[in-house]
């Protein structure tokens, strides 16, 4: 019996079958096993730090390729099968669930409360509320609700040593302690296995439009989005897409009708040939939207560039420049409110080393403006002393200490985040 197949057994007996899955799109298939309980990950962790094995902790396993490759993994641990509903309190609009719950399961059941669910991230089917949590995603209603992190009220987390530990509370009004939860949000899984997750929501909106205005020049989009923001209005996302064609600007409303229909007024006054979405119609506009800026191929590079917002105008026409020259035919879009960018390299970096040296001297040309470049689906091969999260090393080695004293024991695969961490 080979050392594999021992090892699948000790799985399979622990936590229920076990499967080859990839724990990124270029890397050898390694065991998977998705406890069906809490417990169940709790001796998987146990085994691990027992006898010296690595574990990649991942939910469905959609935003992998926003890391490095991992160094040394024995086995994937995915939270996929914990989707039970611990508590839902909805006069305190607040949801506890366990940390394998889809984002769009979790969305129905905040809705049939009454209630709207942050982050409204893109493909929900497809993420579960763990893995947005541990990635740090935020989505592109952040520009009014603001990042996932916010609204995280309490975690329950397996450490390097099996210990299920609790950081703040399941209600607004009873979160204590260190916020360990916020440290959990963006780790990617490096510190413990997030397994419940406790939300603030926020009451259903009354009614939601989207309007949208193209123009043939990005700097007039910019522009128009910088008057859109300066209203005194409560926008919920506002958002350019760069095409081939042009320049669509995006805004997106909602909450009560009245105030949604004078927010309307002032934003038509600033573009008189937009169009407009309502209702359902314009929600699933926005959610389409959304899918196709942060892009829909995992086996295609992107980019994820962010800066200070009083520097998105130097730093975007730098972008559009350099990317001209190397990958015309590249898509990006904008978030002018929190000076985000998503990238997706069509063509013209297909090769591993073009695609390397390109993010390097693009780093190089917008750190000038104090902007961060992360590359996203990459290659592995592109990732040879290359950091997909960036190269500035701030705060790196406070986060050493923080690893080492939450996983002691080596258990959490390493090699994937910030640094090599």
């Amino acid at each position: 019996m080979s050392a594999l197949d021992t090892l699948e057994q000790r799985l399979a007996r622990l936590g229920g079958p076990v499967e080859l899955a990839r724990p990124r799109f270029d890397v050898e298939p390694l065991p998977l096993v998705a406890p069906r309980s809490i417990e169940e990950v709790q001796e998987l962790v146990r085994l691990a730090a027992r006898d010296s094995l690595r574990i990649l902790p991942v939910g469905s396993g959609s935003k992998l390729g926003w890391c490095g490759t991992p160094g040394h993994v024995d086995f994937l641990l995915s939270t996929r099968n914990l989707m039970r509903v611990v508590s839902h309190v909805a006069d305190d609009g607040t949801i506890t669930v366990e940390a394998g719950m889809t984002m769009e399961e979790l969305s129905r059941r905040c809705r049939g409360g009454g209630h709207f669910l942050t982050p409204d991230v893109p493909l929900r089917a497809g993420k579960t509320i763990g893995g947005v949590v541990s990635a740090g995603e935020s989505g592109y209603d952040r520009l009014r609700f603001g990042p996932v992190r916010h609204h995280v009220l309490g975690t329950r987390t397996v450490l390097s040593n099996g210990l299920a530990t609790r950081s703040g509370g399941q209600l607004v009004k009873n979160v204590t302690g260190f916020d360990l939860h916020r440290l959990y949000c963006g780790a990617h899984g490096s510190l413990g296995v997030v397994v419940e997750v406790s939300l603030r929501l926020f009451p259903e909106a009354e009614h939601e439009l989207r309007m949208t205005a193209r123009t043939t020049e990005l700097t007039e989009a910019l522009a128009l989005a910088r008057k859109a923001l300066a209203l005194p209005a409560r926008i919920v996302s506002l958002s350019i897409e760069r095409t081939a064609s042009g320049c669509e600007l995006a805004a997106r409303l909602f909450g009560l009708r009245s105030v949604v229909e004078s927010e309307r007024a002032m934003l038509e006054g600033l573009w008189p040939r937009s169009s407009v979405l309502e209702g359902a119609a314009a929600r699933e506009a926005a959610e389409s939207a959304a899918a196709r800026q942060r892009g829909t191929s995992s086996l295609r590079p992107k980019l994820h560039v962010s800066c200070l917002p009083s520097r998105l105008d130097a730093v975007l026409p730098l972008l559009a420049r350099c990317l001209a020259e190397v990958a015309p035919n590249s898509t990006f879009s904008v978030q002018p409110g929190i000076a985000e960018i998503d990238v997706e390299l069509t063509s013209g970096l297909e090769d591993a080393q073009a695609l390397a040296s390109f993010t390097r001297s693009l780093r190089a040309t917008l750190s000038k403006h104090q902007a961060s470049v992360a590359l996203r689906d990459a290659p592995r091969a592109a990732l040879v002393e290359l950091d997909p999260f960036g190269s500035s090393a701030e705060g790196l080695g406070l986060m050493r200490a923080i690893q080492q004293r939450l996983d002691p024991f080596g258990v959490f695969a390493t090699g994937r985040f910030h640094g090599g961490l």
